[in-house]
Order: structure tokens, then C-alpha cells, then sequence
């Protein structure tokens, strides 16, 4: 497992774990485009990917306390089995008619199925959310780090970088502002 995916998940899965909706706000914003437009390009139906995309988030949230591997993949295998599903289900209810719809279905199915594919999707969105914290100045990286990911109060970053704890508080917002800017086009909500 490489830097960045270990620094994202012990990040998110710790405080997703314990609870902390602001967390899995922050999963949420990060991640419902990316979802949403993978479960578009496998199903026809706008509004149904977007409630898939949304049972996503359900389960995830549901099934928190039991996350306890790689986050990226944890969504991206959840939203692929659930297009799936759907998918599967679809196909039961189209006759057997060549059907333009049904030839989607299958097609979709098919490369839904395929781990390449969905892996290259999840390195992709997890290279972008790395380079934007690479993109951090070098001291707010590090606060960033710590606070976020390490999940170090604020004192203790203090007492361990040897700076105030106000100037903890200030790297710690620049750096939330810096990575909306820079996430802005995977955010839902921006």
C-alpha cells in the first residue's frame, strides 16, 4: 500500500469509525461526483445512478465501524457491486427481444466486471487527492498530516512542531481552503 492511499485511509477510516459526521461529510463531498459519474457510465439512468450513489453513502455509514481497509476501494467495489445489482436486476425485467436497452445493460454489466477498469478509476482519484496535499507549502502539509491524518490534536502538534497552537489553527484552515480550491471539481457540492 502506497503513502498517499495510507494517509487517506487511516485519516478518513479512524474518524468515519468513530462517528464524526464532519468526516464523513468531507468522504461525501470527496467522493459522491467521482461516484456518481462511474455509476453513470454504467447506467442509463441518471436518477437511478444518483440513488445507487446515494445507498452508497447509506451503507457506508451503516457499516462504518467495520471499515477498516482501503477507502478508495471500499466505495468504488460498493458502488460497482451495487450497479451491478442493478444491472442484474434490470436484465431480469427487459424480455429477451433484442432490446437496445437490454444490449446496454449487458455491455455495462460486463465492463462494470472488469477489476482493471475500476481499478485505474480508484488509483486516478486517489493520485489527484494526493498531488493536492503535495501542492500544500511544506509546514501546512505537515500540520495538514498530523491533524487530519494522523489525527493528532491540535496541542500536540504544537508541542511536537514547536509552534503555537494558534498557528496550528491557522495551517490547519489554510489547508482546508487549499484542498476545497484544489478538490473543487471532485466536491458535489462547490
Amino acid at each position: 500500500m502506497n503513502r498517499e492511499s495510507q494517509i487517506t485511509d487511516s485519516f478518513l477510516i479512524k474518524n468515519i469509525n468513530e462517528g464524526n459526521e464532519e468526516a464523513f461529510k468531507i468522504l461525501f463531498e470527496l467522493y459522491y461526483s467521482k461516484l456518481l459519474y462511474v455509476a453513470k457510465n454504467y447506467i442509463s439512468s441518471t436518477e437511478d445512478a444518483e440513488e445507487i450513489v446515494q445507498d452508497v453513502f447509506l451503507k457506508t455509514w451503516k457499516k462504518r465501524k467495520d471499515i477498516s481497509t482501503n477507502i478508495n476501494g471500499y466505495l468504488f467495489k460498493i458502488t460497482k457491486n451495487s450497479c451491478l445489482d442493478y444491472l442484474r436486476s434490470k436484465k431480469h425485467k427487459l424480455s429477451s427481444s433484442n432490446n437496445i436497452v437490454q444490449l446496454e445493460a449487458f455491455i455495462n454489466h460486463n465492463a462494470l466486471a472488469d477489476k482493471n477498469a475500476s481499478s485505474i478509476i480508484e488509483k486516478e482519484l486517489a493520485r489527484k487527492i494526493q498531488l493536492s496535499i503535495e501542492l500544500l507549502p511544506e509546514k501546512c502539509k505537515k500540520v495538514f498530516i498530523k491533524s487530519r491524518f494522523e489525527g493528532l490534536k491540535n496541542k500536540e502538534i504544537s508541542n511536537e512542531l514547536d509552534i503555537s497552537v494558534k498557528t496550528v489553527e491557522n495551517h490547519i484552515s489554510r489547508a482546508i481552503k487549499h484542498m476545497r480550491l484544489h478538490l473543487r471539481e471532485f466536491l458535489s457540492f462547490f
